[in-house]
């Protein structure tokens, strides 16, 4: 693959990351001034359920289609026919819930928000082809366009209908309206090679689905474990301590969301078309991990370094109590992005089962932690979990890159050399340069400018240092 797609792939990728951040953090604000919280509430529980069962339907499908060496038209046959299938039975499904909130939990509000819902999960499912022939090729341009047109859809539909008193329902139709144009845009994007009939080979649906279905487990895994996480931190700590928590990680998500679009929509296919060359795969891998890391950890370091200083400028000083588990959050993300890559490239070379046990006992573990430090601090219990996550993943996580590709565990941490050394210098300078612009009074908005742009010329500073003298290597 040449190039230039890849360039312009990272280019889409990182323009619909960014304004898919803007535009949702618009949307809250929108939310937050036409909904009550029990509106918030019924809206936030049919999307829980339609989430949970579009990402369990999905069965893996997109990830399973990319990864895949050769597609031909009988697959694509076959995989448009059983998304048509799961679309029937997540209407069964969608009614037997429906059911049960109007006749057991006496709520027709919410079964009323699930039925338009239920029609979200329909377009996703359809989806499913198209999104996987677009990321097979990098044509990155199409989600983005799909994403700011569907987003408009959504406030020209919403923003009239809030003005004219209609609640919570402008958001439902709103949604709807954003659902139906997200998947027009798709199957528009790709209409030249869909099929134009549907079949069912069972042979086929096994090799999909003997992929698939564990990458489906693996996401559905993290998604209930960081409801049951949320929960157990409320149950234990308070729910003033899951106030702390949601906001600290809906702060360092901002970065993480931006960074795990763009891999997950590049790293896959690139990789995948890489499985049947180990010596090609592991310059890509190593590749990748450097370039990443050369944004990933500065940016979470950096965002742990000034939040002290940041936190009181756009939450207000209430909020200066999630600075530590900020701190806490930022810097995990940090060490465990260096391995990101991991698991990306365990599913490219179709050994996605083994990766998914690995993530089994992580979240196992980190659910036992939160038991055992169920009597101390928030701060002990989220310094314990990421200490737990970050013991058990990496280290695993070299030992089947090792067994499986042959790459010793060295050679996997040298790619990160480079970023590391040159974000540790950023953080000797951090304090030296603070105290200095303290000294002479520099306070507030232009305290944080001047602590940001001082950071990032001493980090680039350091890596043009060491690459100019050959110090560190680049891939």
């Amino acid at each position: 693959m040449n190039r230039e797609k890849v360039k312009l792939a990272v280019l889409w990728s990182s323009v619909e990351a960014l304004s898919s951040v803007i535009i949702n953090f618009g949307a809250l604000i929108y939310l937050a001034r036409i909904l009550k919280p029990e509106d918030f509430g019924n809206l936030a529980s049919a999307q829980i359920i339609a989430s949970l069962l579009s990402l369990i339907l999905g069965l893996g499908l997109t990830e399973a289609i990319i990864q895949r060496k050769e597609i031909d038209a009988k697959v694509l046959e076959v995989v448009l026919g059983f998304c048509f299938l799961l679309c029937l039975v997540a209407i069964i499904i969608a009614s037997g819930v429906i059911l049960f909130f109007v006749f057991f939990l006496n709520n027709p509000t919410v079964a009323k928000i699930l039925i338009f819902e239920t029609c979200g999960v329909i377009f996703t499912l359809l989806s499913i082809l198209p999104t996987a022939l677009l990321m097979r090729e990098l044509k990155m341009s199409a989600f983005t366009k799909r994403t700011l047109v569907s987003k408009l859809f959504f406030f020209v539909t919403a923003i009239p209908l809030a003005l004219s008193g209609f609640g919570f329902w402008s958001v439902v139709f709103g949604n709807l309206m954003q659902y139906f144009s997200a998947a027009l845009l798709l199957f528009i994007s790709v209409r030249k090679v869909l099929p134009r009939r549907i079949r069912l080979d069972f042979d086929i649906l096994k090799e999909l689905l003997t992929f698939g279905i564990f990458v489906m487990m693996e996401n559905v895994l993290w998604s209930v474990l960081s409801r049951v996480f949320s929960l157990l931190i409320a149950a234990f700590h308070g729910t003033y301590a899951l106030g702390i928590y949601n906001m600290s990680t809906r702060l360092t998500d901002a970065i993480l969301n931006v960074l795990n679009t763009i891999v997950g929509r590049l790293v896959l296919p690139l990789f995948s078309r890489l499985q049947d060359d180990h010596k090609q795969l592991e310059k890509a891998f190593f590749k990748a991990t450097q370039f990443f890391n050369l944004i990933s950890m500065p940016a979470f370091i950096g965002l742990a370094l000034t939040c002290y200083d940041w936190i009181p400028l756009i939450l207000g000083v209430q909020w200066i109590k999630i600075a530590p588990i900020i701190q806490i959050i930022s810097i995990m993300n940090a060490v465990m992005f260096s391995r990101m890559f991991v698991g990306t490239t365990m599913k490219a070379i179709g050994q996605s089962k083994r990766f998914m046990y690995l993530s089994a006992v992580s979240a196992a573990l980190s659910i036992i932690t939160v038991f055992i430090t169920k009597d101390t601090s928030l701060v002990t219990t989220m310094l314990s979990w990421t200490s737990v996550r970050i013991m058990i993943t990496i280290p695993f996580g070299m030992y089947l890159m090792y067994k499986i590709i042959k790459i010793t565990s060295l050679n996997q941490l040298k790619p990160v050399f480079l970023p590391c050394f040159a974000t540790i210098i950023m953080v000797l300078f951090f304090e030296p340069i603070n105290s200095l612009l303290r000294h002479h009074s520099i306070e507030g908005i232009a305290l944080l400018v001047l602590e940001v742009v001082s950071s990032i010329l001493v980090y680039l500073i350091s890596i043009f240092i060491f690459v100019k003298f050959r110090m560190l290597r680049v891939y």
